[in-house]
This record gives C-alpha cells, structure tokens and sequence, in this order.
C-alpha cells in the first residue's frame, strides 16, 4: 500500500469518525423523552408530565396547584394552561435534554433545570 493510499484511508476514517460525532450531536428527541416526574429548579412542588400530553403540579396530599397540556414541538416544549377564559400557550426552548435532566430558556430569558424524580 503507497503512501498516498494510506492517506486517503486515514482521511476516510477521520471523516466517518467525524460525521458519526456530528449525528450523534444532532439526537432527535420526541415526547417520550419528557414524559415522567420531575422537579423544577423554580419551584418546590414536582411536576407530572403524562403520556397523554396532560401536566400537573400536585401537591403530596394529592391536591392539585396548577394543569394544563403539553407539547414537544419545533425544539420547545409548549405549555399550555387555562387563564379566565383563555387557553395560554408558553412556548419555552429546549436548551438540552439527558438522561435525568432537561433544560429550558424561559420567556424572560431565564433558564430552568428540570431534574428526573425516582
């Protein structure tokens, strides 16, 4: 094998490598990923995010605070609740999702950890 056939193999195997990181990179997410217990660097109270697209703030004694729906659309989660006789939709960006934890950037530009309950 010359030299220039060597080359030509390393730079093949430095691009798939590359590429392979760039995808990996780019992870799709969906609603599953989402779905589950979880407590808000915000508040106190852990909120559900049900399969159904239902969420809920609900207090250890099974009182419910706050509910409404959601939604994992465009790379935001979209929260949307009832105000008087409205329906509000707060879309928040999706900054970064892990196995345990996701971060969002709120409306005023704050960001929120939600980390994934037992």
């Amino acid at each position: 094998m010359n030299h220039g056939m060597k080359v030509a193999g390393f730079r093949g195997v430095l691009l798939a490598g590359l590429l392979l990181i760039g995808l990996a990179g780019c992870k799709r997410y969906s609603e599953q990923d989402f779905v589950g217990q979880w407590q808000s660097s915000r508040a106190v109270t852990p909120i559900h995010l049900a399969a159904n697209g239902e969420w809920e703030i609900r207090k250890d004694d099974g009182t419910v605070l706050q509910y409404g729906i959601w939604r994992y659309e465009d790379k935001k989660l979209i929260w949307s609740f009832k105000q008087g006789d409205r329906v509000i939709d707060d879309p928040t960006a999706v900054l970064s999702v892990d196995v345990g934890k996701f971060s969002i950037r709120e409306r005023d530009g704050t960001t929120t950890v939600f980390r994934r309950l037992p």
